[in-house]
């Protein structure tokens, strides 16, 4: 790391690097225009009056930051109006135990921009304008986003005055020239098509501030640029590797010191490798550089995935298993290309040519660049349970097998999965009755369909359900076969008292549960079975015959919050052991020891759990580790090992956490003797001491595995 880039380090996690939005005094007449208009008027005079971040040493600016006067980005929705109504109202509040309000996530199709330009996108709207000229909502639509086109454009030009204006108060030569460089560039870039790896990465950093979520697959899109330079000769691989360690800084600097989030690892997620279109691996010699330059940073934001696939050579996923052991802020997680891809064609219907374009984003979620995630409302699964005790009791006790059994089970599933489709309905709504302008240029189809990002402008969207609970489900089917109908050691009535009563009376059953059940994660036919039928049964269910009007890749996380926590609270004891009140569970894995057989057993039972590829939304699986599996090299590289047999037998993601149980018992109890304690939490990292209680006591719960 160079000087210049070790003075803006110092700036950026001091929080000097943040851009602070420039305060905009509107026309009160702009009321007198119709809504559409009047927003986009108004976001155009608020983007041409921002003030670029330029200090000494940059090399790039550009960033905006919207305040909430004008409907901004469609990652942050600030100034979306109804958003926020729906935030207000459902955000962390469940309707019956049910379903709650999330937010959403989108990639912007960056590439498009780099390699077209602005002027690219113009040029779309034009053809647009003249297809839809008899419709006049439509057209209103497109000009705004002519508008907002334009008002970009203008922002680079000044963000070029600015910086030749700087450039003549610098006394540092090779600074000066920097910033000479820097205004040529924005006269070309993001208007035009970028010339070199400088200016893509410029222009990716102009037009982040209109979609701030993901900047995607970087080591694709990037690596024509860096590979042409390089060749040339007028870029070396320290002069990239300081373009790239600039653009994570000013991902880093965009949140504010005094958010809780500028120390969280779920910010603007990206990834590296994975296959090709053609087939091969995707991991490069700039994918190499973006992780090694990543990790000289001591940042906690971008997050990255390796994406692995059975071409991917062993060295590369040792060498980011070791990157990521060797990080002390956690910022490394590993995803599996053939469940993702299988699942996205399966269930969104892209092409193996689409397919292979994904991305992770936030907390582990998945979007196609120039995509957004919809639906993504966290979904109780375990209350299927509950109502299948002590709703359908008569009718349960008269089951004679296991099969009649869960035939009522899956009825109450699925009752809940279309009540749960019916809130969300409710939810997209109210989310779709804000008109976004900002965003709708990088996401694809919003131009042709004439219609915003939020209100259905795109078919590059991936329609995703989250299921927290999903051991707790799995362990509860378990438990039930294995205890009335296999064993016979109880009666139907039995376990219903039991459950009714909270397990009080049946302290014997339940101790004999814990330490005999044929809990999930043991690689046992038995439990895997009874996985493998939970997950066909989902499958079965996920026609597309729902609001998004497609499939569901269904995830397992519960992100920033404690959804795990929300739901349990209100939900009543279930046959795995679990008492009324309990946390459930997040994620596809095991805790409170449950997994009895060690990591090869969990990490078996993980691959083999989903054959149908439809757990493959936002779904993690946590694994929490030993450190002397991890810090003894003998060891470390067996562990590369399991993990590579893990994702070749079908897991679909792994994060790990290296930290003795007895660390996290004591953080929480003394936090201030623990303020460097990270750990990986449900797709992203934090301080242990900085979680919520609910977060902590689920990491506290995981098995810790030392071999």
């Amino acid at each position: 790391m160079d000087e210049r880039i070790e003075s803006l380090v110092k700036k950026t996690v001091s929080g000097k690097m943040y851009v602070y939005p420039v305060k905009t005094e509107y026309d009160r007449c702009d009321l007198f225009l119709p809504p559409i208009k009047m927003s986009a008027k108004r976001v155009c005079e608020y983007i041409r009056n921002q003030e670029p971040l330029i200090v000494a040493e940059s090399c790039f600016t550009g960033l905006i930051k919207f305040d909430g006067s004008v409907e901004g980005d469609v990652f942050n929705r600030s100034g979306h109006v109804n958003f926020g109504i729906a935030c207000n109202n459902f955000y962390n509040k469940p309707v019956d135990n049910l379903l709650t309000f999330e937010w959403q996530h989108s990639a912007g199709d960056f590439a498009k921009i780099i390699n077209g330009g602005i002027v690219s996108i113009k040029d779309e709207i034009n053809k647009s304008i003249e297809k839809h000229k008899n419709d006049a909502e439509a057209t209103q639509f497109l000009e705004t986003q002519s508008d907002i086109c334009d008002a970009l454009i203008d922002w680079a030009c000044k963000c070029s005055e600015k910086a030749l204006s700087f450039s003549k108060t610098v006394s540092n030569e090779k600074y000066k020239k920097n910033l000479e460089k820097l205004s040529r560039a924005l006269k070309n870039v993001p208007k035009k098509s970028a010339n070199s790896f400088y200016e893509a990465i410029l222009s990716l950093y102009v037009c982040y501030g209109l979609i701030p979520d993901s900047i995607g697959l970087i080591d694709r899109y990037l690596y024509p640029f860096y590979k042409k330079d390089v060749e040339k000769g007028i870029l070396t691989k320290e002069d990239a590797s300081e373009y790239l360690q600039e653009l994570f800084l000013m991902l880093q600097a965009r949140i504010h010191i005094s958010s809780d989030r500028f120390y969280r690892g779920g910010e603007s997620h990206f990834c590296v490798g994975g296959y090709l279109e053609n087939g091969e691996d995707g991991f490069n010699e700039l994918s190499k550089l973006i992780v090694d330059s990543l990790m000289e940073l001591p940042t906690w934001i971008p997050q990255i995935s390796l994406r692995w696939t059975p071409k991917t050579p062993h060295e590369v996923l040792h060498y980011m298993m070791d990157c990521e052991r060797k990080d002390p802020n956690k910022r490394i997680a590993f995803v599996n290309d053939v469940p993702r891809i299988n699942g996205l064609m399966k269930y969104t219907g892209f092409s193996h040519e689409k397919a292979v374009h994904y991305t992770m984003i936030g907390c582990n979620e998945i979007a196609m660049p120039g995509g957004i995630v919809f639906g993504f409302d966290p979904m109780n699964i375990v209350r299927c349970v509950q109502n299948t005790f002590f709703n359908r009791s008569d009718d349960i006790v008269k089951a004679k097998t296991f099969n009649e059994f869960y035939n009522i089970f899956q009825e109450e599933m699925f009752n809940d999965l279309c009540e749960a489709d019916k809130i969300g309905k409710g939810f997209q709504t109210i989310r779709e009755r804000d008109c976004n302008l900002v965003s709708s240029i990088f996401i694809d189809g919003c131009i042709e369909s004439a219609k915003s990002v939020t209100q259905g402008g795109t078919n590059t969207y991936i329609a995703v359900g989250l299921l927290i609970g999903i051991s707790n489900v799995i362990d509860s089917l378990s438990v039930t076969k294995q205890l009335v109908f296999d064993e016979k050691r109880i009666t139907m009535e039995q376990l219903i008292d039991a459950l009714r009563n909270n397990w009080n009376g049946f302290e014997d059953l339940r101790e004999y549960i814990l330490k005999e059940g044929l809990f999930f994660g043991n690689d046992d036919d038995f439990s895997n079975g009874v996985a493998n039928r939970f997950f066909k049964s989902l499958d079965n269910w996920n026609t597309g015959d729902n609001y998004l009007k497609k499939p569901l890749v269904f995830g397992n996380l519960v992100g920033y919050n404690e959804h795990h926590k929300f739901f349990g609270d209100n939900t009543k004891a279930t046959p795995d052991g679990r008492f009324d009140g309990d946390m459930i569970n997040f994620g596809i894995g095991q805790s409170k020891g449950k997994d009895r057989n060690g990591l090869t057993a969990l990490l078996s039972s993980v691959a083999k759990c989903d054959p149908y590829s439809i757990l493959t939304g936002p779904s993690v699986t946590n694994v929490l580790l030993d450190e002397q599996l991890v810090k003894k090299d003998e060891n470390f590289e067996k562990l590369v090992y399991l993990f590579e047999a893990y994702f070749k037998m079908g897991g679909t993601h792994f994060q790990l956490t290296y930290v003795s149980k007895e660390d996290l018992i004591n953080a929480k109890k003394t936090p201030d003797k623990y303020k460097n304690l990270r750990v990986r939490v449900s797709g992203f990292s934090d301080y242990f001491v900085f979680l919520n209680e609910g977060l902590q006591d689920e990491i506290i719960q995981r098995t810790t595995h030392a071999r």
